[in-house]
């Protein structure tokens, strides 16, 4: 170990450094996690509040594709006025692939179901409890609770015009499982968030309710942008929704409108005779309360 400059043992004795920056001080400061321009305009008031400086900050750690030209553009400026070194993340990130999900934390709920007849009277409570409000669409975790209250709904218990989703908890990965959420009443299927195009193909292939497909994640379910794949996903897929699953936030929800907007310019600049829904479309079950 020594012979290749690794030390035998860990350094209980605290030598002192020598080593120094180029302008001869010792420690700087850093900040990561800046994922947006408000975030980088809020920490540049902060450092001036507080007269600390700020040497370094890493930025876009998601990637840099998911900022406009002139979203790029912004806040480099802001790095050049406050001074601040600005390592951003170029995206999509290698580690940002699909193919994680069954290794991640929320890829060890796939397949949970409600225990007991209790819990699925409880359910259909909750249900009725949400009509009442107005809510018109309603997301399972299991093909179970879809089976039950499409019964409901074919027999007249329920109103037609609900609409029934079936989560990636579900498992659904492959053609048969999607031609078995179809066959139970799922009016739109939310496969597995780590299938190739290939696969979204040959589902699309096997059932005609729209496929939910994510293209960007956050932490807990494998860390990946799809952004760039938008197009060719809607050319191969349609009908689909592009879904995002980020951390909640109110500012996190600007952000992900701002997303749709960035995978709209982009299935455009790719390929522009891909078509977006109008607001409003006249098939949603939009609430009536």
């Amino acid at each position: 170990m020594e012979r290749f400059g690794v030390p035998a043992r860990d350094l209980y004795d605290l030598p002192t450094s020598e080593s120094s920056f180029p302008d001869g001080a010792d420690y700087r400061m850093e900040i990561s996690g800046i994922d947006s321009l408000a975030e980088m305009e809020a920490l540049v008031d902060e450092k001036e509040k507080r007269n600390i400086p700020i040497h370094r900050v890493i930025c876009m750690g998601d990637g840099t594709n998911i900022l406009t030209r002139k979203e790029l553009h912004d806040l480099a400026a802001m790095g050049e006025e406050a001074e601040i070194e600005l390592i951003v993340v170029p995206g999509p990130r290698a580690n940002f692939d699909i193919g994680k999900h069954v290794e991640t934390e929320w890829g060890k709920y796939s397949g949970v179901r409600l225990r007991g007849s209790d819990s699925v009277s409880y359910f259909l409570e909750e249900v009725q409890r949400c009509r009442e409000a107005g809510i018109k669409g309603f997301l399972f975790y299991g093909e179970d609770m879809i089976y039950l209250m499409n019964k409901l709904r074919k027999a007249g218990d329920l109103p037609e015009d609900l609409v029934f989703k079936l989560s990636y908890t579900a498992g659904a990965a492959n053609p048969p499982g999607a031609q078995l959420a179809e066959e139970v009443g799922a009016d739109s299927l939310n496969p597995v968030t780590d299938l190739t195009l290939p696969m979204l193909a040959s589902l699309r292939n096997s059932v005609d309710i729209p496929l939910d497909i994510v293209v960007v994640t956050f932490e807990i379910l494998g860390n990946f942008n799809r952004f760039w794949e938008t197009a060719e996903i809607v050319r191969t897929a349609a009908p689909c929704y592009l879904k995002q699953e980020l951390e909640p936030s109110e500012e996190g929800a600007r952000e992900k409108v701002k997303y749709c907007q960035i995978i709209a310019e982009l299935i455009e600049r790719r390929n522009p005779e891909l078509k977006l829904s109008p607001h409003g479309a006249e098939d949603l079950s939009i609430p009536v309360t």
